[in-house]
C-alpha cells in the first residue's frame, strides 16, 4: 500500500479525474472531493487508511449523455481498461463502470436518471487505498486543489 495524505493523494487524482471528465460535454452542476475510510489487507479498518472519492452531477447540454458514455466505454476498451459493469437501462440509461490497470483508479459514469434522463449525469471516481504518512485522517470533504 502507498503512502500518501489525501491532499497528496487528492492532487495527483483530480487531474486524471478532469482527463476522464474532458472527453464528455457536460455543464457541471457539483464536484465533491472527500477522503474516505477503506479496509486493510486482512479486512479491518484502521484511522490511517483511506481512498479518495470524488463525485460529479451534471448535464449535456445535448441531452446525449448516454451516446457519451457509450463512447466513452470504446474508450476506455482500446485503452485495455477492466470494464466491470456496462449496461443499458431500460430507461434510456447507461452505466459504466471500470478500472485503470495503471493506476487502480475505478471510473463510474451513470445516465437514465431523472428529471432529465438523456441529460443527467451521476460519476463517481475513486483511488485504490493509501496509508496517510501523518497518522488518524481526518475523514470527510476535501479542499479542491
Amino acid at each position: 500500500m502507498q503512502h500518501k495524505t489525501p491532499q497528496q493523494a487528492a492532487a495527483e487524482f483530480l487531474p486524471q479525474v478532469e482527463q476522464v471528465l474532458a472527453g464528455l460535454s457536460i455543464q457541471r452542476e457539483s464536484l465533491e472531493v472527500r477522503a474516505n475510510r477503506c479496509e486493510g489487507q486482512r479486512g479491518e479498518t484502521r484511522e490511517d487508511l483511506f481512498y479518495v472519492w470524488v463525485g460529479l452531477r451534471g448535464l449535456a447540454p445535448g441531452n446525449d449523455i448516454a451516446r457519451q458514455i457509450e463512447a466513452a466505454h470504446a474508450r476506455w476498451q482500446a485503452q485495455g481498461w477492466d470494464i466491470t459493469r456496462f449496461r443499458h437501462l431500460d430507461s434510456g440509461g447507461v452505466n459504466l463502470t471500470a478500472t485503470d490497470p495503471a493506476s487502480g483508479n475505478s471510473y463510474t459514469l451513470d445516465s437514465g436518471f431523472k428529471p432529465a434522463p438523456d441529460a443527467y449525469l451521476a460519476a463517481f471516481f475513486n483511488t485504490p487505498c493509501f496509508q496517510s504518512p501523518e497518522g488518524k485522517v481526518a475523514f470527510g470533504e476535501l479542499p479542491v486543489p
